[in-house]
């Protein structure tokens, strides 16, 4: 394992550690998962900010920057700064709001993940002023957020 692939499990298990409510039982840890890895570094590669309609079995949390300065703590803590807008009582997202990357990183039933970081120089979401931006793509296996299911 390379130190980004350690920085991203560390990321992950701190937010699974420190859910609000707190899970009971606790949350496992997560595990790399080399197979999530590969599939996040070839789509990470083509630099396409959209979710991979061919990942297979894999759930998916997606981040674009323009630059790389976030780094993997940053990145997996703006998908849990969506837990601000996470109602865990009645399972719901408040309106107008985003919390699937929240929901995916501590989705119960989730064992392992992959992740990759590229810098990219083409398609940038940003607009034709900003071309150089960096895209991290993360894999999870088994996938989470099912409707009408809860995380934990």
């Amino acid at each position: 394992m390379t130190q980004f692939d350690r920085d991203m499990l560390a990321a992950h298990n701190a937010a699974r550690r420190n859910v609000s409510p707190a899970a009971s039982p606790a949350l496992e840890d997560l595990t790399w998962d080399e197979a999530a890895t590969r599939t996040a570094k070839a789509y990470a590669a083509k630099c396409q900010f959209r979710h991979n309609p061919d990942r297979g079995n894999l759930g998916e949390n997606l981040t674009a920057a323009t630059s790389n300065a976030m780094g993997p703590q940053g990145v997996v803590q703006g998908w849990v700064d969506e837990a601000a807008d996470y109602n865990h009582a009645n399972n719901t997202c408040a309106s107008g709001k985003v919390c699937g990357h929240y929901t995916q990183v501590v989705w119960r039933n989730t064992r392992a993940l992959g992740c990759a970081e590229q810098a990219c120089t083409e398609n940038s979401p940003f607009g034709p002023g900003r071309p150089n931006w960096t895209f991290w793509v993360c894999n999870y296996a088994p996938p989470g957020n099912y409707v009408g299911q809860r995380p934990y």
